[in-house]
């Protein structure tokens, strides 16, 4: 892709991370935007966490942001090792004179905060991708002076960090979730997934891409899944997502289900992954932002079932864009997946709506340039932006 051409000068931009490895959707959201400002024309590092058992930093997940020329840096951010990483940090910072350094994650915004502790950086940009109620102790590390802004992916978020009396209005802004939409599109052939898998064509396949973390609710998603089998024993559910599903894949070979349910682990393939599914949702009960897998699908025109929670019901409407369930309702779930196997043309024509709905609210290029405003508004407001 051809540089951006910016009537300011190119910035040298620092992103952290508390990952340790690009596969949840935080990470997954930082590469993204790192690559989008690369292409744009700037100079983007990115800092990870780097744990005791990690043979190598990224595990090998690193690949996308090195074969876009982005260096990628790890530092001990957990336990007494934090302290060592944020002195090698402080010389970083110290040594390369980033123009903006933003944390995603509020790990990553503690440790970024603490390490340059006595030092004015030109700008700090921090994140809050998820609606749990934000603690005391987090709120004054969110309220701070030295944080210029905070990005949430959800109005219900800004509500959250607004609530907390800490953090000034005029410090939050809102931009949804990036999405490529050059990989996820309706076009994307679903049929190479199936042929892996052995999937007949004419089978239908509902998938859950989530790692397998208690926020996400996989045993209400396998509650209504057991009573969905009672009417369409044909179905086939596809768990893509990395975790222990151990306790899952032995309640169905238990029941003898084994068949219908497919583990797949983590998936780097994601787009061929929705494009083989007729339907995709997401179960989660509690602390979603806005959830990734859930606009993937529907920028790719494919009907959606989500709880009502975080941000979702902000693209979901109800039978319009999607079918929205109560969270920890197994009822729910089984009733919302029967509806669309029962009216398949309706289901169709809500992943159609869905796709005209997101295409613009979450292309990842118009979430870059947004960024991109934002930090150059920030060096502005203090005298540090030049022509």
């Amino acid at each position: 892709m051809t540089a951006y051409s910016s009537p300011m000068k190119p910035l040298n931009i620092l992103h952290v991370a508390s990952h340790n490895v690009i596969q949840a959707g935080g990470a997954i959201q930082m590469m993204r935007l790192a690559r989008g400002l690369k292409d744009r024309g700037h100079h983007v590092v990115c800092a990870f966490n780097i744990r005791q058992d990690d043979d190598i930093p990224g595990r090998g997940t690193f690949a996308p942001l090195h074969e876009a020329g982005i260096e990628t840096l790890s530092f001990p951010m957990q336990r007494l090792q934090k302290y060592g990483g944020m002195l090698r940090f402080r010389r970083l910072l110290s040594a390369r004179r980033f123009d903006v350094v933003h944390a995603h994650r509020f790990r990553a915004l503690r440790f970024v905060c603490t390490a340059t502790l006595g030092m004015k950086l030109p700008a700090l940009v921090g994140d809050r991708k998820n609606s749990y109620p934000v603690p005391r102790s987090w709120a004054k590390v969110y309220g701070k002076d030295a944080v210029d802004r905070i990005i949430v992916n959800a109005e219900i978020i800004r509500s959250i960090l607004l609530e907390t009396g800490r953090v000034d209005a005029r410090k939050i802004e809102l931009v949804y979730n990036g999405v490529d939409l050059k990989s996820f599109h309706p076009q994307v052939d679903g049929s190479f997934i199936r042929q892996e898998l052995g999937i007949n064509k004419t089978i239908p396949v509902f998938g859950l891409i989530a790692n397998f973390a208690a926020k996400k609710s996989h045993d209400v998603f396998f509650a209504a899944a057991m009573k969905v089998l009672e009417e369409a024993p044909e179905a086939i559910f596809l768990l893509v997502g990395g975790g222990d599903h151990s306790r899952y894949e032995a309640l169905v070979k238990d029941r003898g289900l084994d068949t219908n349910f497919i583990f797949t682990g983590f998936r780097s393939d994601i787009p061929r992954v929705i494009a083989g599914l007729d339907f995709s949702l997401i179960s989660s009960g509690k602390g979603e932002g806005l959830t990734g897998s859930l606009v993937e699908a529907m920028a790719m025109a494919k009907p959606v079932i989500s709880t009502d929670v975080g941000a979702n019901a902000e693209f979901v409407k109800e039978r319009d864009t999607g079918l929205l369930v109560s969270p920890g309702s197994p009822e729910q779930l089984t009733g919302a997946m029967l509806y669309l196997l029962r009216n398949r043309a309706e289901a169709l024509a809500m992943g159609q709506r869905a796709y005209a709905l997101v295409k613009d609210k979450v292309d990842n290029d118009q979430r870059t340039q947004r960024m991109e405003k934002i930090y150059y508004a920030i060096l502005k407001e203090k005298g540090l932006a030049t022509d």
